[in-house]
């Protein structure tokens, strides 16, 4: 610690994995994770010229505190305090909804410069999760191939970017867990306790195949976002919070009206919020149509609200060997469409992406 931090006031910051607030430590101890042992080590850096201890901050971790201690010891990037005020997305949707190649196709293509247009770059803020879920998720998806459901009882994020844009510079943490959790009553589920610390949601509903014409779905339940509109809305100021309903697997709808013409008009390039109501109006209509109106208790709980017609994938998986039904791949290969709308949507109601229109995404 240097004199001049010894006058600054210590930052106090909630922890995304454990929803713990603690005020971010001070001292010169950084934490690098030894691959070959599998183990993080303590290395005091406060010896070491600015630019090596820059470096090695960048690249290692402090452990959280947890003062609840309720939470196995994890451990945050080092580097986690140094920017604004850091945003937690969840996603929250029923097993087999898609989360997991929503937010694969979504993490990819911010990395692929996709959030340039808005004025945003992105880079890693966490090297070795990134890393993870580039090797586990992005490369696999990349090839083609579908992607397993996620495993129950995950509490680590799945990726944590530092975004630079007109708003600032932010870390965003991204949470997927299993929809099995996110139905799960327990008091003690801890694989959802991300909702406690989070800053935006995204609501995903996957499609079915086109009804016929004129027909009207009978209506159906959706305990996930149920569950986690009930907690969030129990949370000081939880009705604020901005959320998006992603209606996922949008391509098994590509000759249907109005799904049509949203997909065909690809990734947007500027923020414009008649538009994006306008996109809202149509999904929250095709929602009421098939009988998903539990799937739109989030636009009626949360004062910001958008809606919008996503595909990850672009089409939907085949069986590659008939023996094991679990093998399948993308026939058309991996074309998202829209995949990033969601999240733009999450960057102008959080601020950072900025102006007028900006202001005005998800207002009534």
């Amino acid at each position: 610690m240097t004199t001049a931090d010894r006058g600054r006031p210590r930052r106090r910051l909630r922890c995304p994995i454990c929803a713990d607030d603690f005020d971010w430590p001070e001292d010169s101890a950084i934490s690098l994770y030894d691959e070959e042992n599998s183990r993080y080590e303590s290395v005091d850096v406060s010896g070491l010229p600015e630019i090596k201890r820059a470096d090695l901050a960048r690249k290692g971790y402090r452990r959280c505190p947890n003062p609840s201690a309720d939470t196995a010891e994890h451990y945050l990037p080092a580097t986690y305090a140094d920017y604004g005020d850091p945003l937690v997305v969840g996603l929250v949707g029923a097993p087999a909804s898609g989360k997991t190649h929503l937010l694969t196709a979504m993490v990819r293509q911010v990395h692929l410069n996709g959030l340039a247009a808005h004025g945003i770059t992105a880079a890693p803020l966490d090297f070795r999760r990134h890393e993870n879920f580039r090797k586990q998720f992005i490369k696999p998806f990349e090839e083609g191939g579908t992607l397993p459901g996620t495993s129950t009882g995950i509490v680590e994020a799945a990726d944590i970017l530092l975004l630079r844009g007109p708003g600032g510079e932010r870390p965003v943490t991204f949470f997927d867990v299993a929809g099995e959790d996110l139905e799960n009553t327990a008091a003690r589920n801890r694989a959802t306790r991300f909702l406690v610390g989070a800053t935006a949601v995204v609501f995903v509903h996957a499609t079915e195949d086109p009804l016929e014409t004129g027909q009207s779905a009978p209506p159906s339940e959706n305990l996930s976002f149920n569950l986690a509109v009930e907690r969030l809305r129990g949370l000081p100021g939880g009705s604020g919070l901005p959320a998006v309903i992603a209606v996922t697997k949008s391509d098994r709808l590509r000759y249907v009206p109005p799904v049509d013409r949203w997909l065909r008009r690809g990734d947007e390039r500027v923020v414009d919020a008649a538009r994006i109501r306008a996109e809202s109006r149509d999904a929250y209509a095709y929602l009421h149509h098939v009988g998903a109106g539990a799937s739109l208790r989030p636009f009626e709980a949360f004062t910001r609200c958008t809606l919008h017609f996503v595909s990850a994938s672009g089409g939907d998986a085949v069986v590659t060997d008939p023996a094991d039904p679990s093998k399948k791949h993308f026939p058309r290969g991996f074309r998202p469409t829209r995949a990033l709308e969601p999240l733009v949507s999450i960057l102008a109601m959080t601020g950072m992406i900025t102006g007028p229109e900006a202001e005005r995404v998800g207002m009534p």
